[in-house]
């Protein structure tokens, strides 16, 4: 397991593995290029996973509610030249620092909301408690995040895909680990047997 504790990750990590995986996972070397637009609202809901999954930020720059969404103001600065067009990199990916557990969270977040339009995203996030209740121009506070990812945090076996033993043992030693290390409660999210 790869282990960057000399450095803990920002912003700009969050949003450089996104640009990352966007490439990994096109197929035929024709992925999709990421807007600034969508690019924040990835970023917002790594962040807001990791608080209800981890009990902690993913990077510790501030979000705000803006007109069209959460907007991390630290990155929105870095990547405005860009206006309308697509981000192709913020930082060099070999400097990217994050754990196996952060690439994971985000490779999640990426997987359930990398499919959607920045716009759609925008619509998604307009109909959350964190952008709805924060006035416009403020920072959306992590206490607010966390509440909010938490309660639409739902794991059902059913919805998820049969995997080979080796995955198997590899994700339960790894969610053992984390719940050893007090990083995550499973019993939150599931049910023992016969119960």
């Amino acid at each position: 397991m790869e282990n960057n504790s000399s450095h803990v990750a920002d912003v700009f990590d969050v949003a450089s593995y996104i640009l990352k995986i966007s490439r990994e996972e096109a197929e035929d070397d024709e992925y999709e290029l990421i807007s600034h637009m969508k690019l924040q609202k990835l970023v917002y809901f790594c962040q807001g996973y990791s608080l209800a999954l981890f009990d902690k930020p993913l990077f510790p720059e501030p979000i705000e509610a803006w007109p069209h969404g959460p907007v991390c103001p630290n990155l929105y600065h870095k990547l405005k030249k860009h206006k309308a067009s697509p981000i192709t990199s913020v930082k060099d990916p070999k400097k990217i620092a994050l754990n196996d557990k952060e690439k994971l969270l985000i490779k999640m977040v990426y997987g359930n909301y990398g499919q959607y339009s920045a716009l759609g995203l925008r619509n998604i996030t307009h109909e959350q408690d964190p952008w709805k209740h924060t006035p416009i121009s403020t920072t959306i506070y992590h206490e607010t995040m966390s509440k909010y990812f938490d309660s639409i945090i739902n794991v059902n076996p059913s919805d998820i895909p049969p995997a080979t033993e080796e995955d198997k043992n590899y994700w339960t030693k790894m969610l053992e680990e984390a719940e050893a290390n007090g990083e995550i409660d499973l019993s939150r999210f599931c049910v023992p047997v016969g119960a």
